[in-house]
Formats: C-alpha cells, structure tokens, sequence
C-alpha cells in the first residue's frame, strides 16, 4: 500500500485521485464543514475530498486525512522535488491502515454530478491503536531475541534468524516510522523500541545461520545449469533462500542447510513429419535442514533439437527459461 502525491494528484491502493491538498475550496457545504472542523476540533484529524463518483469523494477524503497526520510528521515522509512534480513518499504503510480502518464519514454531499465528503479520525484513538501495535512488535522482538540466544542447535538458529530477518523487513516496511508518529501527537511516552534495534544487531552477528549451502551432482547438465537455479531460489519472494556466498559446495560438506540439486535431460522420439526432437530438461532441487527435508522443487524446460544441434546445446538454450513445475 503506498500514497504517492504529484501536486494535486494522489495515488492510493492503485486507483487514481485527486484531492485538495492546501485549504478546502469553498464550493459546497462538505468544503465549508471540513474547513470548520479542522479549526474547531482538535481531537480529530479531518479530511476532504471530492470526485466524479461517492465512492471516489470518500477514498479522497480518507487520503487527505493520512496527508494531513503525516505532514506534521517530517520523520516519516521525504520531499522529493524535481523540475516537474513534487513527491510524498510515506514510510509507515500503519498511518494509511489506521486512517482506512478507523476513519468515519462526518458528511456527504453531492451537486450537479459532483460528489464530496468529509471524514474524521479521533486522535485518541489512533495514538492508542499505534501503541498497541508498537508493543505487539516490541513483544515479538523480545521472542524473537530470546529465541536466537537459546537455541541449541545450527537448525533452531537458523530458523530463528530467518524468523527474525522476515520479521525485521516486515517491520521496516509496514511500521517503522510509527514511533515517531506516536510521540508527534502526544502517545507512546512509556514505549521503549531498544529490543527491535538489539534484534537488528543480533541478527547482523548471526546472519549466516539462516543461509544454504548449495550441493550439485557433477554432471554436465547439472553444471551447465547452477547459477540459473541459484538464481531462480535467491529471487523466489516466498522462500526467501539465502545461498551461502553463492557458491556451489561440494558433497562433503558437513553444513546442517542443504540445498541438494541435481538436472537430467531427456531425449524424446521425432516430431512427426520432421526430424527435430524435443529434449525436456528437469531439474529436482531438495532443500534440508539437518535431516529434515524444508522443500522440493522442480523446475523444467523444453528445447527442440535438430539433426545439427547436440543435447548439450539443448540444455544450454534452458538458461534463463527454466520454470517451476
């Protein structure tokens, strides 16, 4: 989720808006209230918006309700100027959930094909959603902290700061900017965020616990095609497979992460009416900790063969096409 602003334009969840950004025009009596409630009401953030359709008018009020949290927030957001446009990038995706979860329609108004709306969010209630949320991921830090400094074995480490790495970049991503946000509008004064930054370090000092080593049979196929199913296992977004140095070790190995690989390719009978044939190339990657098998996966490619091109350079044209089954 991200809210990305271009002057008066402003992205949210993909769908393209526009909103007022400065003072609300006064063309409608949703303008008049929303101008009047952001100088009478301060236990409230408000917002406004207008469009072609409701629905849209009540989407851009939301935005600029999350606007006008944020830009108090000089921390959570950068300016990004250029010849042409100015940027607002947000960095706590946790402001823009409070405001779609929490916020609620003062008013709704419509004329001539115009529709408006304002909405309000109560200022308690958010800082008190944004300190539960921050002590649910302080208490996770903990766990997780405790978790790495006990574990008994290379298996339980590894799974730990893997948990942890994921846990780290989800917070980066989602909610790392929310404690200054917090303690902007007078919340979070007892939160105390050191177990995250100790989770951090910990995890930099341990970090190679998490990671695979990567074991190839000798042959020809196989060899011709590593670096492609390194590739494919460090760029899986849902694995998230770390391979030691990137390097393919040898059988010998006494590392408790493997990641065992191994390709054939296939010769099949003549195309009718031709004297191409078609050379499948699979290769099985099994992946163990200890002796615990984490995952296997196939990953395959088709190439045609003619009467002047070897297999070998069938499997060769495989780089870069191999898929998963």
């Amino acid at each position: 989720m991200f809210i990305k602003s271009n002057k008066n334009f402003i992205s949210i969840l993909g769908t393209s808006i526009f909103i007022s950004l400065n003072t609300y025009a006064q063309t409608d009596p949703c303008s008049t209230l929303a101008d009047l409630q952001t100088k009478t009401d301060t236990n409230s953030f408000v917002g406004y918006g207008s469009a072609s359709t409701q629905k849209e008018a009540d989407q851009n009020a939301q935005v600029d309700l999350a606007r006008n949290i944020r830009q108090k927030v000089t921390a959570t957001s950068t300016v990004d100027e250029t010849k042409d446009d100015a940027s607002l990038k947000a960095t706590s995706k946790s402001v823009v959930s409070e405001v779609l979860i929490g916020a609620k329609v003062l008013k709704r108004c419509s004329d001539k094909g115009t529709f408006s709306a304002v909405v309000t969010l109560e200022k308690k209630a958010f800082v008190s959603s944004m300190t539960e949320k921050l002590t649910a991921n302080i208490k996770k830090a903990d766990n997780l902290i405790q978790a790495i400094e006990k574990a008994k074995s290379d298996e339980a480490m590894g799974k730990s700061v893997d948990n942890a790495k994921k846990f780290l970049a989800e917070y980066q991503d989602n909610s790392e900017s929310d404690f200054e946000v917090c303690k902007v509008y007078k919340g979070c004064s007892e939160i105390n965020i050191d177990n995250i930054h100790n989770l951090a370090e910990l995890v930099s000092k341990e970090g190679d616990k998490d990671q695979y080593v990567f074991i190839t049979n000798n042959d020809k196929v196989s060899t011709a095609l590593r670096d492609d199913l390194i590739t494919l296992l460090e760029d899986d977004p849902k694995e998230k497979i770390k391979i030691m140095d990137g390097a393919v070790t040898e059988a010998g190995s006494d590392s408790k992460r493997k990641i065992l690989a191994s390709c054939k390719a296939k010769v099949g009978s003549k195309i009718p009416g031709t004297d191409d044939r078609i050379v499948e190339t699979r290769c099985t990657l099994e992946a163990y900790i200890g002796k615990q098998k984490k995952f296997r996966k196939v990953y395959s490619c088709k190439a045609t063969v003619d009467s002047e091109i070897s297999v070998d350079d069938a499997v060769s044209t495989c780089s870069g096409r191999l898929v998963l089954e």
